[in-house]
């Protein structure tokens, strides 16, 4: 797992406006088709995972959870971040294989 390169990549999507931070937003990237790949932190409250894992389960979209609320949060210049949906494909493969 190289988490200095999923970081990297996550930047890349940030500044490309093709991620989507919190529960809301990827819920609707989710139910627009558009989510290639939705990452979860670990501490993250016990009702989001089952819904998120519901909703990928039932779209068919990778899910990885990793990483902390509070590292997702800084990552993204905020206090915490939950969970985060990547809606390009590249980018969410590129992701995925630095997480194998």
């Amino acid at each position: 797992m190289d988490l200095d390169k999923v970081k990297s990549l996550l930047r890349l999507a940030q500044k490309g406006r093709m991620v989507e931070i919190g529960r809301t937003a990827v819920s609707i990237l989710i139910k627009r088709k558009r989510a290639s790949l939705i990452l979860l932190s670990l501490d993250a409250s016990e009702k989001l995972k089952r819904e998120i894992e519901l909703e990928c389960r039932r779209n068919n979209i990778t899910l990885y959870i990793f990483s902390s609320a509070s590292e997702f949060g800084k990552l993204f210049g905020r206090e915490a971040v939950a969970v985060v949906g990547i809606s390009d494909n590249n980018l969410a493969n590129g992701i995925k294989n630095a997480l194998l």
